[in-house]
């Protein structure tokens, strides 16, 4: 019997996958990439000591798996990607998932604790389970985010009803521009419900990551924050109906649609 500990964290906006990819002399093929997987032979190389079932899932949109790690070796892991990259990362301890499967020595595992099918345990299992953690706990990024956004929204749409326009124009021209900005994240977002191409080679890893998704509601959750952006279109549109000086919205629009789309410019790169 052998136990399976994942943990997956945010740790940035974006991580540099290719950079420490070449880094870690991981081959790369063609293409966009999800995430890489950090061995446990180089796992070893950074902790200094035997670490045989240890691994390390580095994902584009900003998080990371660790597989059978405590959390001091997660943060020794950590130091060491923050010295081969100026891109600084650290683990958002508010944005987490665990995850635990247990094999028995017959070499079948369940899923998850109450599930009561039992799969054939191997390798991609791990890999399978790893990314369905950090999409999950991206969604939750996301899902703070634009709560957040929409509750600085609606006060400001408060303000409004109440004929106070102008009271705040540094305040308004952010919120608007998270609103907008939220709007194309959507678009890029989507992508987090992607099969990744590993796991589509046989059925059974297809259903696996099928289960997996289910079992952490990621089409349900993308779903109801997908809704609510739809919300912001109304927003939006209800504050520049407000507008009886057409050269200042004009001004404003402008000012809000560059403040908006300037983050989004590392989604496209």
């Amino acid at each position: 019997m052998k136990t399976l500990s994942f943990y997956s964290f945010k740790a940035g906006k974006k991580l540099p996958i290719m950079q420490l990819a070449t880094y870690f002399n991981i081959k790369q093929d063609a293409g966009w990439r999800e995430f890489v997987k950090i061995g446990s032979n180089e796992v070893e190389k950074v902790l200094k000591y035997a670490s045989p079932n240890k691994a390390v899932y580095l994902y584009r949109y900003g998080c990371i798996t660790f597989l059978n790690f405590d959390i001091n070796e997660s943060h020794v892991f950590m130091e060491y990607l923050n010295k081969l990259t100026d891109t600084r990362m650290e683990l958002l301890t508010r944005f987490y998932e665990t995850h635990t499967i247990i094999v028995g020595d017959d070499g079948y595992a369940a899923l998850w604790e109450d599930d009561e099918e039992k799969v054939q345990y191997n390798k991609i299992i791990d890999d399978i389970v790893a990314s369905i953690l950090a999409k999950s706990t991206e969604l939750s990024k996301i899902e703070s985010e634009l709560s957040t956004v929409l509750d600085e929204a609606d006060n400001f749409i408060i303000h409004l009803n109440k004929g106070r326009m102008r009271t705040d124009r540094k305040k308004v021209i952010p919120t608007i521009a998270k609103c907008i900005r939220f709007k194309y994240m959507t678009v890029e977002s989507a992508r987090i419900l992607d099969r990744p191409s590993e796991f589509g080679n046989t059925i059974e890893s297809r259903r696996i990551f099928e289960k997996m998704s289910n079992f952490y509601e990621l089409n349900e959750r993308y779903s109801s924050f997908s809704s609510r952006t739809d919300v912001l279109d109304s927003i939006t549109g209800e504050y520049f109906d407000f507008g009886d000086n057409q050269a200042y919205m004009r001004v404003l629009k402008i000012e809000i649609i560059l403040l908006g789309l300037f983050p989004l410019m590392h989604l496209f790169k």
